[in-house]
């Protein structure tokens, strides 16, 4: 609605407030990564503005590939020593100028850790890769759905692509996210078959995935990520919280008894057991810690390919376990990532 001014000076001070805002737009200077460390005064206080040299990222950003070279690069987007400051601004530079490859699964996992250091107050800057294909699968992805440009404009949203983000520990999904839950399944199936219906099955594992969300209420980071990305003959789905991570999770649960509780196992057969049977659950309620059973069920029936599991020292691929492995040396994806794919074909098992 359009503000009604109380009088002609009011109006006139207002509109030289725009004219002002739109020169400083037009004069702003794109953000430059090698800019040199400065110090200004400012009320006769020195402030030191430091500037990190912006983090390279590897050529091949294929999170399902380059699985730990991927994970070296999410660790260095988090630490603390890498975060740069103009007076009171924090922020953390990247450059993707080498990138020469990347899936979906890197650019959700960056959008959810994009999300978790702006809540902490801290955003990230940086640059396109200098190969156009990778920059279409950037923009495609949704990536910068979120974002602004050097002059402070917002970038135009992607069709490819659609992000959901859920809100942990609210102890229930709210209506709304049942209805964008419902909306999403609905255009999934207009997408691979051209007609707009449901899939009670995917519905079903969309909202027992993101319900489980209530049992790590407490955790720091607040969001899951659901994405969607559209391709021509199938749709990829994500699911992304840069928590703890499910075994650590479990190790929080129980404790003390964690050690004797799983003796014996290693990290993929813990894993592997939270996706077949119930560890217990902090809310006491049913239909509760059914999320990685469910996942495991509408893989086994045919409705979910190519599932793919991330997090902690992990990586299962359940369509190739010979590529499941246990990450060593300290490499460990601080969070969990579940990915699978879902075509025409497989619609129809749902």
């Amino acid at each position: 609605m359009k503000k009604l001014y109380q009088s002609k000076k009011q109006k006139k001070y207002t509109q030289k407030r725009i004219r002002k805002q739109k020169r400083l737009n037009k004069n702003r200077k794109p953000y430059d990564l090698n800019r040199r460390p400065r110090t200004t005064i400012y009320n006769n206080n020195v402030i030191e503005y430091i500037d990190r040299p912006p983090i390279n990222a590897p050529s091949n950003l294929c999170l399902m590939k380059k699985t730990e070279d991927c994970i070296d690069f999410f660790k260095k987007l988090r630490r603390e020593n890498n975060i740069s400051k103009e007076g009171k601004r924090c922020f953390v530079g990247i450059s993707l100028s080498d990138v020469t490859e990347i899936d979906y699964s890197t650019t959700c996992v960056l959008l959810a850790i994009i999300g978790d250091l702006k809540s902490k107050g801290i955003h990230i800057r940086g640059n396109f890769p200098k190969d156009e294909k990778c920059k279409k699968d950037i923009i495609d992805s949704g990536l910068l759905n979120s974002m602004y440009d050097s002059s402070g404009n917002p970038y135009e949203k992607s069709i490819r692509s659609e992000l959901l983000f859920i809100e942990k520990g609210t102890k229930k999904l709210t209506k709304h996210d049942n209805i964008r839950i419902s909306n999403t399944v609905s255009k999934v199936n207009e997408h691979l078959t051209g007609q707009r219906k449901h899939c009670k099955k995917l519905r079903t594992i969309l909202l027992e995935i993101c319900g489980n969300s209530i049992e790590w209420g407490g955790t720091k980071n607040r969001q899951w990520l659901l994405g969607i990305k559209y391709e021509d003959d199938r749709v990829i789905f994500t699911i992304t919280d840069v928590g703890k991570g499910i075994i650590k999770s479990l190790n929080r649960k129980f404790k003390a008894k964690f050690k004797d509780f799983f003796q014996g196992k290693s990290d993929d057969e813990i894993l592997k057991g939270a996706f077949i049977k119930k560890y217990g659950s902090s809310s006491q309620k049913e239909n509760r810690n059914k999320g990685l059973p469910a996942i495991k069920n509408g893989f086994d029936i045919g409705l979910l390919k190519n599932l793919k599991v991330l997090t902690n020292q992990v990586i299962l691929h359940y369509d190739d376990d010979t590529l499941s492995k246990v990450m060593n040396g300290g490499k460990e994806f601080q969070g969990t990532l579940y990915r699978w794919v879902v075509t025409a074909e497989s619609l129809n098992k749902g």
